[in-house]
């Protein structure tokens, strides 16, 4: 087939990104039916502690049992529904602020009062609702949804290629959090990480002193995928390092809000985008090390990044999502290349595919 003679794809169309009906289907559709990350397994590293965190609009409760075993309750008294933790800590029972209904680790009801005054209760028959956990590589994850596949059976690349790229990455420590509230649906957010045809333009630094742009290439699997490229070498680094056996750039983005990247050095960061509006979206990229005191390149790479990619990014998605407001925009075409280079925009029409077949024809 000819250049003329191949059909365009056409991006999905500004009604996705703007209307707020749309955004709160998303909750259920996407958000309460896929892996959404939680935490490294650092937070909650000892039996008892626990993070409360927000996923499709529930607060849950992600609280370490013992040394293998890490579960997650809806953050919900099951007696008159009162929430039963904030933020982070550590408890070996979990009690209820309103009656003091009481639960262990395991979410079972252990004790309540005045229960053995009445008739019929019993203690047995009561825990917290639980939803499923998986560690992936040192990662905590949570899924609504009983019924979804495993991260192994989803994603088996990019668990080999985290083991790979980053093979202490459970025994790393937190060392800093660069966050960002975007002005700008989450997709948009996603579809800009998922696509290098602006880097050039936008990202001079990145392009210049971190990447070889000429090596870069995206690889779509089925609900993942891999961005890998070379580095800069010599004096045309932006920031030097010392691991001299890590000089690649891998990323690997898990549909449909998660990234983990390992820049040049060897250096490990993970990408969260949570959606809190149809129009807002908060991106936290925590960076994970050896040690939590950092050598100097260390600290400049962290600098660096927030400095230019982060926020350079954070500056091209506010303007498309005023575009995508106006009447005058509908649906573009993606840029895709036959070669799946540095600039096609492959990667964009299988994230907006996933999208479409989470959401089904009601909302195309």
């Amino acid at each position: 087939m000819s250049k003329q003679q191949a059909a365009l794809i056409q991006a999905l169309g500004a009604h996705a990104y703007v209307d707020p009906e749309i955004f709160k289907a998303e909750q259920n559709l996407v958000f309460a039916s896929t892996w959404q990350y939680a935490c490294h397994v650092e937070k909650l590293a000892s039996p008892g502690d626990y993070l409360v965190c927000e996923i499709a609009t529930e607060s849950i409760i992600l609280i370490r049992e013992n040394d293998t075993t890490i579960n997650a309750f809806y953050n919900v008294c099951p007696h008159r529904a009162s929430r039963l933790l904030e933020a982070e800590g550590c408890k070996k029972r979990i009690a209820c602020p309103y009656h003091a209904w009481t639960f262990n680790t395991r979410g079972e009801l252990i004790s309540a009062p005045n229960a053995q005054n009445v008739a019929g209760f019993e203690i047995s028959n009561y825990r917290l609702k639980a939803c499923r956990v998986e560690i992936l590589h040192g990662l905590v994850f949570v899924n609504l949804d009983n019924d979804a596949e495993s991260l192994q059976q989803l994603a088996p690349e990019m668990l080999s290629d985290l083991e790979a790229y980053a093979p202490h990455l459970p025994e790393l420590t937190f060392v800093h959090r660069t966050e960002a509230l975007l002005e700008c649906n989450w997709k948009v957010a996603i579809e800009n990480y998922a696509e290098c045809y602006h880097c050039e333009l936008i990202h001079k630094e990145l392009t210049g002193g971190v990447l070889d742009m000429n090596s870069y290439r995206i690889q779509n699997f089925a609900q993942s995928q891999k961005h890998l490229s070379g580095s800069q070498s010599g004096e045309k680094r932006v920031y030097a390092f010392e691991d001299t056996s890590a000089t690649d750039f891998v990323a690997w983005w898990l549909w449909p809000n998660f990234s983990f990247q390992s820049y040049p050095g060897g250096r490990m960061h993970c990408w969260n985008w949570t959606p809190l509006a149809v129009d807002r979206t908060h991106l936290t990229v925590d960076w994970y090390f050896p040690s939590p005191e950092l050598a100097d390149w260390e600290r400049e790479l962290i600098r660096h990044h927030a400095a230019t990619t982060f926020r350079e990014d954070s500056t091209i998605m506010a303007l498309v999502q005023q575009g995508l407001s106006s009447r005058a925009y509908e649906s573009g075409p993606l840029m895709i290349d036959a070669e799946k280079s540095q600039y096609s925009e492959h990667a964009v029409a299988a994230i907006q595919q996933l999208w479409r077949d989470a959401m089904g024809a009601d909302y195309e």
